[in-house]
Protein backbone atom coordinates (compact mmCIF):
# COMPACT_ATOMS: atom_id res chain seq x y z
CA UNK A 1 0.00 0.00 0.00
CA UNK A 2 2.78 2.37 0.71
CA UNK A 3 4.21 2.15 -2.82
CA UNK A 4 0.89 3.11 -4.42
CA UNK A 5 0.65 6.05 -2.03
CA UNK A 6 4.06 7.29 -3.24
CA UNK A 7 3.00 6.98 -6.86
CA UNK A 8 -0.17 8.96 -6.27
CA UNK A 9 1.58 11.72 -4.32
CA UNK A 10 3.28 13.22 -7.36
CA UNK A 11 0.07 12.96 -9.37
CA UNK A 12 -2.08 14.72 -6.78
CA UNK A 13 -1.43 18.31 -8.04
CA UNK A 14 -2.77 17.30 -11.47
CA UNK A 15 -6.10 16.35 -9.91
CA UNK A 16 -6.69 20.02 -9.19
CA UNK A 17 -8.20 21.64 -12.33
CA UNK A 18 -6.84 25.06 -11.45
CA UNK A 19 -3.31 23.69 -11.40
CA UNK A 20 -3.83 21.92 -14.73
CA UNK A 21 -5.22 25.09 -16.29
CA UNK A 22 -2.33 27.13 -14.89
CA UNK A 23 0.23 24.73 -16.40
CA UNK A 24 -1.62 24.76 -19.75
CA UNK A 25 -1.78 28.58 -19.72
CA UNK A 26 1.90 29.00 -18.89
CA UNK A 27 2.89 26.45 -21.55
CA UNK A 28 0.75 28.25 -24.14
CA UNK A 29 2.18 31.66 -23.26
CA UNK A 30 5.81 30.50 -23.26
CA UNK A 31 5.81 28.42 -26.44
CA UNK A 32 2.78 28.97 -28.67
CA UNK A 33 1.43 32.49 -28.24
CA UNK A 34 2.24 35.29 -30.68
CA UNK A 35 3.99 37.12 -27.84
CA UNK A 36 6.02 34.14 -26.65
CA UNK A 37 9.39 34.43 -24.95
CA UNK A 38 11.53 33.97 -28.07
CA UNK A 39 9.57 36.65 -29.94
CA UNK A 40 9.96 39.08 -27.05
CA UNK A 41 13.73 38.46 -26.87
CA UNK A 42 14.10 38.90 -30.63
CA UNK A 43 12.12 42.15 -30.56
CA UNK A 44 14.13 43.45 -27.61
CA UNK A 45 17.40 42.77 -29.46
CA UNK A 46 16.04 44.50 -32.55
CA UNK A 47 15.04 47.49 -30.43
CA UNK A 48 18.57 47.75 -29.02
CA UNK A 49 20.03 47.59 -32.54
CA UNK A 50 17.66 50.28 -33.77
CA UNK A 51 18.48 52.54 -30.83
CA UNK A 52 22.20 52.18 -31.58
CA UNK A 53 21.56 52.99 -35.23
CA UNK A 54 19.53 56.02 -34.16
CA UNK A 55 22.49 57.32 -32.12
CA UNK A 56 24.86 56.84 -35.07
CA UNK A 57 22.49 58.62 -37.44
CA UNK A 58 22.09 61.55 -35.06
CA UNK A 59 25.89 61.89 -34.92
CA UNK A 60 26.02 61.91 -38.74
CA UNK A 61 23.29 64.55 -38.82
CA UNK A 62 25.32 66.73 -36.45
CA UNK A 63 28.44 66.31 -38.60
CA UNK A 64 26.54 67.16 -41.78
CA UNK A 65 24.87 70.14 -40.13
CA UNK A 66 28.24 71.56 -39.10
CA UNK A 67 29.64 70.93 -42.59
CA UNK A 68 26.63 72.66 -44.12
CA UNK A 69 27.02 75.67 -41.86
CA UNK A 70 30.73 75.85 -42.78
CA UNK A 71 29.78 75.74 -46.45
CA UNK A 72 27.24 78.53 -46.04
CA UNK A 73 29.75 80.73 -44.20
CA UNK A 74 32.62 80.50 -46.68
CA UNK A 75 31.82 78.76 -49.96
CA UNK A 76 35.10 79.62 -51.61
CA UNK A 77 37.25 78.23 -48.78
CA UNK A 78 35.16 75.06 -48.68
CA UNK A 79 35.50 74.52 -52.44
CA UNK A 80 39.27 75.09 -52.34
CA UNK A 81 39.94 72.80 -49.38
CA UNK A 82 37.47 70.02 -50.10
CA UNK A 83 37.45 69.83 -53.89
CA UNK A 84 40.79 71.53 -54.74
CA UNK A 85 39.12 74.14 -56.93
CA UNK A 86 41.14 77.13 -58.09
CA UNK A 87 40.90 80.30 -60.06
CA UNK A 88 42.27 80.37 -63.59
CA UNK A 89 45.44 82.27 -62.68
CA UNK A 90 46.30 80.11 -59.62
CA UNK A 91 48.27 76.91 -59.14
CA UNK A 92 47.29 74.35 -56.53
CA UNK A 93 49.91 72.29 -54.71
CA UNK A 94 48.71 69.27 -52.72
CA UNK A 95 51.00 68.14 -49.93
CA UNK A 96 50.28 64.65 -48.63
CA UNK A 97 51.21 64.21 -44.97
CA UNK A 98 51.48 60.43 -44.93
Amino acid sequence: MQSSHKNKSWFSPFRNWYFVLLIAFVTWMVFFDGNDVSTQLRLKNKLVDLENEKIELREKIEQNTSALSALREDKEKFAREKYYMKKDDEDVFIIDKK
